[in-house]
Formats: C-alpha cells, sequence, structure tokens
C-alpha cells in the first residue's frame, strides 16, 4: 500500500489525529472536567437560588400582604387618631384579634404614633384585654428601631430584632399606618427567628449554604444561629453584622458590586464566583422581589460534584474513540475507497463539466444509484432550467386571483357581521334608560366574535316601576347574537303581557315560549340561556330578583358580598321538558351606599394568570372592593384594565356583561 494513495493517506491522516487527541484529551482531562463542574456548580447554584427565591418569597409575601392590609384597614387608621374613644378602640382591638388568626405566627402588634403605646397578642391568646404592653420613648435603646422606622420606612420593612420587653427574637413585619397621607403608626406581626431559619435558610445537601442579606448587605438569615441572635440583641442597626464581616476582605467589593447589581433587577437571579475559607465557590444569588431582600446560596462546587465521578466516562470515550477508527477504516476501505478509485477513472471523462455527457454507472448499490442520480440530476437541471420562469409565472398569477377573490368573501362577511352588531346594540339598553332609573350605573359588554349571546335590557312600568335583565345564550359569535335577539324578542312580550313586577313568573314564560320556538329534539340541538332579573321601584330599598343559573351580588358600603344566588336551571334546554319550572322569586332589602351587580360568567371564567386559572368571583371581588369608592360610571374602564392585566395574551374565552348600579335614595325608604 503506497502512503501517496488516497488510502495511505488517510490511514495516516487517521492515526496521527487519533494520536494528537488521544495526547490533547489526556492532558485536559482534568480542565475540561473542572470547567464543566464549574458549569454545573453554576447552574446549580442559580436554579436552587431561584427555589429559595419562590420559596421565601411565598413564606414571607402573604405574611407582608395581611400585615397591609391590616395597616390600611379603616378602622385602624381612625383609632389610631382616637385612641381614647373607647368604642373605636374595642372594633380596632376585635379586628387587630381577627388578623393576629390569619397570620402564621398568630401574633399582632400596633404602635399608635400619637401616645407611642405598644399592643401586642401572642399565639397562646397570653394578653387578650391587657393588649397594652408598654410605652415606646425616645430615651429607651430598646425602642430606637421604632423611631427608625416610622422616619425611614414609607410602606413596610422586614426586620429582624430581639424585643427585651416581649423576651422575643423574630422576622418583625413592620407595616406603616397612614391616614391622609400621615404616618400614625405601625403594625404588623413577625415569625420566631428559630423557626424561619429553619425552613428558608438551613439546607439538607452537603456543600450548600444559604444566606439572607438586605441590599446593604446586613445579614438577615444565615445557617449560625448564634451570628443572628447576635445582630437581634444589637440595636444600632449600623453596628451589626453584613456579609462581608464573614468574607475574606479581598472578596467584600466583589459582593458589594454584585448586591447592587441584583438589588436594582427586581426578582432576577445572578451568579458569580467568590474565593471564601473554604475555597472557590459559586454564589447564586436571587432577589427577593418586593421584600428588599437578597438570597445569597453559596456552592461548593468541588464538594457537590467530584472530579473522580467524569473517570468512567473518559475510560468510555477513550475506548469507544479507538473502537470507532477501527472499524471506520475497514469499512471505509471496503465499501467507499476501493470502489471511489475504480469510479474517478470513469469520471475522468466529464472532468471538464459538461453535463451532456453521463457519468458510467457499473453497480447498482449505493455509489451506482448516487451516479444513476446524478446523471438524472443534470438531465432534471437543464429541462427546469428552461420551464422555471413560465411555472412561476403561472402560479403567481393563480395565487394572485385566489387572494383577490378571498379578500371580497372576507369583506362581505365582515361588512355582515357589522351590520349584526349595529343591530344587537340597537337592543340592548341606552344609557341614558339607564341612568334616569339609577344614582349610578356602569355597563360593561363585550362579545367574544364582535357579535354574541350575551345581553343586558332594561323595562320600566307607568308607576316609577324597573325590570332590569342580564342573558347569557347558548353560542358565540352569529349563532349566539341569533338566540339573544329571539329571547330578548320573548321577554319583550313576556314583559308586555305579564308586566315587570313577579321576575319568577316571567322567566317561566320565557323558559316555556323559548321551548315552544325551537322545538328542540335530541342531543344535538340543545340551545337556551342563563338569565337574571331584577325588579323595584324608584326611591325604594325593596329589591325581588329571580334567577336561572345567574346570580345577584350586592355589595355593601363597607366593601363586603353577599351572593344571592338563583335557581340552578337553564330555560329552554330540550332536556327540561314541559313548560314548568322551579324558579323563585327572592325579595331583598338593601341598605343606603349598597352596590348591585349582575354578570354572566363570561368575566368568571376568563383564563389568565400564572397557571391560566379562570379569573374567579375571588378575584373579581378583591378587585370591586378596591373600587368601592371609585365611581361606578369608571367602573367600565377599570374591568377592561383588570381583564387585560389578568388575562395577557390568553384570548377572551366566552362573551362577557356585567351591569352594576346603585339605587336612588331620593326620598325616604319605603
Amino acid at each position: 500500500m503506497s502512503f501517496q494513495s488516497l488510502r495511505g493517506r488517510f490511514l495516516v491522516l487517521v492515526l496521527s489525529i487519533y494520536a494528537v487527541v488521544g495526547a490533547v484529551s489526556a492532558f485536559g482531562f482534568f480542565r475540561l472536567t473542572d470547567s464543566i463542574i464549574v458549569r454545573l456548580g453554576t447552574g446549580y447554584a442559580t436554579q436552587y437560588a431561584r427555589q429559595q427565591q419562590t420559596r421565601i418569597t411565598a413564606k414571607l409575601e402573604r405574611e407582608v400582604v395581611l400585615a397591609q392590609k391590616l395597616v390600611t384597614s379603616p378602622l385602624i387608621e381612625t383609632w389610631c387618631l382616637n385612641e381614647s374613644d373607647p368604642a373605636i378602640r374595642s372594633l380596632a382591638l376585635s379586628e387587630l384579634e381577627s388578623y393576629r388568626e390569619l397570620f402564621a405566627d398568630k401574633s399582632f402588634f400596633l404602635i399608635v404614633d400619637a401616645s407611642k403605646n405598644y399592643y401586642f397578642n401572642n399565639a397562646q391568646d397570653e394578653f387578650r384585654g391587657k393588649e397594652l404592653r408598654y410605652v415606646v420613648s425616645r430615651d429607651d435603646p430598646e425602642s430606637a428601631w421604632y423611631f427608625d422606622a416610622i422616619e425611614a420606612v414609607d410602606d413596610f420593612a422586614l426586620h429582624v430584632d430581639n424585643s427585651k420587653q416581649l423576651g422575643l427574637t423574630k422576622v418583625w413585619i413592620n407595616a406603616v399606618v397612614k391616614k391622609n397621607g400621615k404616618k400614625v403608626g405601625l403594625g404588623g406581626s413577625g415569625l420566631d427567628l428559630t423557626d424561619f431559619l429553619k425552613e428558608v435558610v438551613a439546607s439538607p445537601e452537603p456543600g450548600v449554604q444559604t444566606v439572607l442579606v438586605d441590599r446593604k448587605g446586613f445579614l438577615q438569615g444565615h445557617t449560625d444561629a448564634a451570628l443572628m441572635q447576635r445582630n437581634a440583641q444589637i440595636k444600632d442597626e449600623s453596628q451589626r453584622l453584613t456579609i462581608g464581616d464573614i468574607l475574606p476582605a479581598s472578596q467584600e467589593k466583589v459582593l458589594k458590586k454584585h448586591l447592587t447589581e441584583i438589588g436594582s433587577t427586581g426578582g432576577s437571579v445572578d451568579h458569580f464566583e467568590l474565593s471564601t475559607e473554604h475555597g472557590r465557590e459559586i454564589v447564586g444569588a436571587a432577589a427577593l422581589e418586593g421584600i428588599d431582600w437578597v438570597a445569597l446560596v453559596f456552592v461548593d462546587p468541588d464538594t457537590v460534584i467530584k472530579t473522580r465521578q467524569f473517570l468512567p466516562i473518559l475510560a468510555v470515550i477513550a475506548l469507544s474513540l479507538l473502537a470507532s477508527i477501527g472499524l471506520v477504516l475497514y469499512t471505509l476501505n471496503r465499501v467507499v475507497l476501493s470502489r471511489l478509485m475504480l469510479l474517478t477513472e470513469s469520471t475522468k471523462e466529464i472532468a471538464a463539466g459538461d453535463y451532456e455527457v453521463d457519468l458510467k454507472v457499473d453497480s447498482r448499490d449505493e455509489i451506482g444509484q448516487l451516479t444513476s442520480s446524478f446523471n438524472h440530476m443534470t438531465a432534471t437541471i437543464r429541462d427546469h432550467t428552461h420551464n422555471l420562469e413560465q411555472k412561476v409565472e403561472e402560479r403567481t398569477e393563480e395565487l394572485r386571483y385566489s387572494n383577490v377573490l378571498l379578500e371580497e368573501s372576507n369583506q362581505k362577511v365582515m361588512d355582515s357581521i357589522g351590520y349584526a352588531l349595529l343591530i344587537q346594540t340597537s337592543l340592548l339598553a341606552k344609557t341614558q334608560e339607564l341612568d334616569a332609573v339609577f344614582d349610578d350605573v356602569f355597563t360593561f359588554w363585550r362579545p367574544r366574535d364582535v357579535v354574541g349571546g350575551d345581553y343586558y335590557a332594561l323595562y320600566r312600568d307607568q308607576e316609577g316601576g324597573f325590570l332590569l335583565a342580564v342573558a347569557d345564550c347558548t353560542g358565540h359569535g352569529v349563532p349566539g347574537a341569533f338566540m339573544s335577539m329571539a329571547s330578548k324578542a320573548l321577554l319583550d312580550r313576556a314583559v308586555a303581557t305579564l308586566g315587570i313586577d313577579d321576575p319568577a313568573t316571567l322567566l317561566k314564560e320565557v323558559h316555556g315560549t323559548l321551548q315552544d320556538l325551537l322545538q328542540q329534539e335530541g342531543p344535538g340541538s340543545e340551545n337556551g340561556l342563563d338569565i337574571g332579573l331584577v325588579a323595584g321601584r324608584e326611591n325604594s330599598a325593596q329589591l325581588r330578583f329571580a334567577g336561572a343559573k345567574l346570580n345577584l351580588w350586592i355589595q355593601s358600603s363597607q366593601g363586603d358580598f353577599e351572593i344571592v344566588k338563583g335557581d340552578k336551571i337553564s330555560l329552554g334546554y330540550s332536556q327540561r321538558k314541559g313548560r314548568e319550572v322551579a324558579i323563585q322569586n327572592r325579595d331583598l332589602t338593601t341598605a343606603a351606599g349598597s352596590r348591585i351587580f349582575m354578570m354572566t360568567d363570561g368575566i368568571l371564567d376568563q383564563p389568565g394568570g400564572a397557571k391560566g386559572f379562570g379569573l374567579g368571583p375571588r378575584r373579581l371581588q378583591e378587585a370591586l372592593k378596591t373600587w368601592a369608592n371609585v365611581p361606578l360610571s369608571e367602573m367600565n374602564a377599570r374591568l377592561d384594565q383588570l381583564l387585560a392585566k389578568y388575562s395577557q395574551s390568553a384570548p377572551q374565552r366566552d362573551d362577557i356583561a356585567v351591569v352594576g348600579f346603585t339605587l336612588r335614595r331620593d326620598s325616604p325608604e319605603k
């Protein structure tokens, strides 16, 4: 075998490459392994930091939210300005007790800034009736934390501290009580420091340690409980230990740089490398959004991932590479190289690239098929070169004509749907009509597909009575719109015949006439509607409600909700045999300032959030409570913003209709 031939040169080249690669691989194995360990350690530190971020945020977020709700309670705010009023004091202490049951630590504290009185009760309910524990004073070093907080904290802050008056060391949640923008007190709860460290800081994994610091670097959580107890005992926070105090001086500047960067990026996660007393460590840093702390996860990569774990891989790679090269050499020589030499001799005649000359096909295997395919390809290229331009022009013209037809058809459909929308909106109650009946009112109507099956209507009589209807018909788009117009026509006829004072009788009549109209038989024809009717008189607190799978929400002036449920039956569906359905009237007396809402299930079922769940009654009620002082005339825009923020990129699932109103109170209640 000549080493000048392709076979000989290929053999020498492969063996040389194998020798060089083997030597370099052996030399660089530990370097590469070290790099892999660093990358794996970095990924481990980052992932663990992200997990700690989620755990700690979940642990503290609920308590922070409860503390903020406590200090924004109108009753607590009022008490901080009228502490001596016994009636307000009794109500305020009762509300504090209700929050105590909700806090994880089952404790609360409140300081009234005007008197500096410190109120407290613990999980054992030890101080019920004697919640006033002591009075904070600027002259008392033990009270310095309060004056620092009331001056520096605008909303809330977390504070690890030992209270000698109470004999407790906790992670305190200090939330500021404000009234008309003025700080009038401080309140919140706390978490037992030992339990907190054990739950969120301690790590069962060797070589992994979690440390919590604030953005200034002061220690807030460490596996060494003695360090945390020592920090809690120091009342001058500027003298407390920082993370830099337990690291080599050369690394403090690096750490501060990354703390500044991670502290300014919200809930992000960063990673970097430090040299500590344990050697090289990778640090995963996660900012705890909204809490102003940073979780630092120190990972010793040489402990978590050991170099010797990679040695079997190196051995397998070396043996596999050697076996692969031997097999490749044997197969390549037998199947390819020897036959390529013969093929090379045959292709010298077409070396000039003349496509009119065909290569010689000497076998039917892959190389023979390759030669035959190459000959066929050259012929095809000649043909396609001549005909391609003409074919492209023909296809382009066909596509253009199809697009013109499609655009014309689409425009006709959209024009029809637009006209249908004009007709459907004309059936809805007008703003002027609603304003003439109610003191404050809003409507929120959003079909899923331009037109839809949801609608609302208003009826009045000559004696000052009104009847408000909100309905959800089967289907969306054009089919739903047809159902809404049909059911609206039947409701109009029932009102004209029976009047507006008996909503339950009206719903029964609509059910029967809708069954007669649709003549539905079998499971393939299921159409109907869910509907709620509420009747009343102008300047009267009395309402009468009847609902078919639609509920009535009544929000008191304090923001609390009463849900008046409709009957669990829909109207018109074929499985409801006969004209008789069990629907009852519910007579209600509303308090002054009450807000009344009726809605279809489209708004409650709208998906969104991190997990794609429906908005649901709880989230909607929380939003309405937040807007308790907002005029109903602004509620349409608020609901639009709520749905946009919650649904994010999720499409609208169903038609939506919401109506809210307050009754006129121009004369004494009847």
